[in-house]
């Protein structure tokens, strides 16, 4: 039997027979699991905020047997609804969940990625989302064993020199959106090679350009 107090980050949802959901979800000391939302697609369940992308609780999680885990009174601490509202916002989130979601084993500890993935969704909405992503994937990438400097420009002109200044200056630092669509299209397929693996949600960059 497994019973665990966790902070968790849902990163995605997928429907489960008739009312069910399954969430792939970061937590703070486990790793990523898999937990199993009961009853949630019902219009007055209780555990609905918790099966929405990007929502951040407190939780039991349990399991007497099987692959799945079900929260036993959830915390929400952020629901992930205001995060869905901008498209622009919700596409450099996506992306940035299902590189992690690619990126991860299950049941191994990540605690420095589930803290990397807190600090963007509480930046994310804040300015300009694609930078945001780009920033968030360049530190995946160096946390799971791919780290590649950048020369650091303070005045970027093209996606790689902007890559640089992500690099230095992190999330706090306004720069051009429409460089910054290019950097995170870069960083994407960066990821892509060392991973060997596509990133769907990266073929809506330039549908809200």
């Amino acid at each position: 039997m497994t019973d665990i107090s966790e902070k968790c980050i849902v990163l995605k949802v997928n429907d489960y027979r008739d009312d069910d959901r399954l969430a792939k979800v970061l937590t703070a000391e486990s790793g990523m699991v898999t937990v199993l939302l009961r009853g949630v697609k019902k219009a007055k369940a209780k555990l609905k905020p918790f099966a929405q992308e990007f929502s951040v609780f407190d939780t039991r999680l349990v399991s007497n047997r099987g692959a799945f885990l079900t929260p036993i009174e959830p915390l929400l601490i952020q629901d992930g609804f205001s995060l869905c509202t901008d498209l622009k916002v919700f596409t450099a989130a996506s992306i940035a969940a299902e590189a992690t979601v690619a990126a991860l084993g299950d049941d191994e500890p990540h605690p420095h990625v589930f803290l990397e993935m807190l600090r963007l969704l509480d930046t994310v909405a804040d300015g300009n989302a694609y930078y945001k992503a780009a920033v968030y994937i360049l530190r995946l990438l160096s946390m799971t064993g791919f780290h590649r400097d950048y020369a650091s420009f303070d005045d970027p002109h093209s996606p790689v020199q902007l890559l640089g200044h992500a690099q230095k200056y992190g999330y706090d630092t306004t720069v051009d959106e429409d460089l910054s669509r290019r950097a995170l299209k870069f960083i994407c397929r960066e990821f892509e090679r060392n991973f060997d693996i596509g990133l769907k949600s990266s073929g809506s960059i330039d549908l809200y350009a």
